[in-house]
């Protein structure tokens, strides 16, 4: 450094980590972000910006290389299924979807999502935000050369034709579905739950309706093919007025009944909307 200026010296020595000392890439990013607010903010002199820059781009280098978006093809689909997972069950209490669809739509809202991500990776308005104490966050983003993100263009080109691919097979299965499964009561009912309920109770036609229907209603229930939001004295009561169905005395459904008699009939119906479904 002798033909630094004492100033350069001093910026340079407050920038760099001392010789021999290891440093951790993601706290070293987030020490000199911290300097841009101490010193850069307001720097003028191009090589003392270019050196923070570097350094900047150096240390985030290795802690994009951890980041899921930032991978390659490979190691990305070996995450997708289980971040798909997690968003669903992140995002399912604030959908209006239910059951099945709305798995569906949800994936299909995450796909989404992911291509839009990786497509601000192509045209390099992605921002990667670092907390700075008692300052606001700051975009590392903004100091990054176009050469540094070009290395991640054609992984995100790869990324965004597996994703549209996920994403066509899914919107297609919920075509499918809004074309075959016969469903005038979207209220109650969910995807193809009006489908099974009229293939279950074709079968039970001779029996005593409060018993099967208090079985069907209740699994269709756990599956998410009947509407979460309905009580059960509200299905009662629809079943009624809607099917004519003959309760007889009873008020509301059964409590006690026995699975083990309806429940592999009902697992055989709903195996058939299954295939077409997954």
């Amino acid at each position: 450094m002798a033909d630094l200026s004492h100033y350069r010296e001093r910026v340079l020595d407050k920038l760099y980590p001392p010789l021999g000392k290891k440093t951790i890439p993601y706290d070293e990013l987030v020490r000199v972000s911290e300097l841009y607010y101490i010193i850069f903010k307001d720097e003028t002199d191009e090589f003392l910006l270019n050196s923070f820059k570097l350094s900047i781009e150096s240390n985030l280098l290795f802690v994009l290389n951890q980041d899921y978006k930032y991978q390659e093809l490979s190691e990305y689909k070996e995450e997708h299924l289980l971040r798909a997972e997690d968003y669903i069950r992140d995002h399912i209490d604030n959908s209006n979807w239910n059951g099945i669809d709305g798995n569906k739509e949800l994936t299909k809202d995450y796909l989404e999502e992911c291509i839009s991500e990786q497509n601000t990776i192509i045209d390099k308005t992605i921002k990667h935000m670092i907390p700075i104490p008692d300052r606001e966050s700051l975009n590392v983003m903004q100091f990054v050369s176009d050469e540094f993100l070009d290395e991640y263009k054609y992984s995100s080109k790869r990324k965004i034709n597996f994703l549209n691919e996920e994403l066509n097979q899914i919107t297609s299965f919920l075509k499918i579905e809004n074309k075959e499964y016969n469903n005038p009561y979207p209220d109650y009912f969910n995807s193809y739950g009006y489908e099974i309920y009229k293939d279950f109770t074709s079968q039970y036609k001779q029996e005593s309706v409060l018993a099967y229907l208090s079985f069907l209603v209740d699994q269709l229930k756990k599956d998410g093919l009947m509407n979460k939001d309905k009580t059960l004295i509200s299905i009662f009561k629809f079943l009624e007025e809607e099917f004519d169905t003959n309760f007889r005395t009873a008020h509301k459904f059964k409590s006690d009944y026995s699975t083990k008699k309806y429940l592999p009939f009902y697992e055989a119906i709903k195996k058939r909307y299954d295939i077409v479904s997954k």
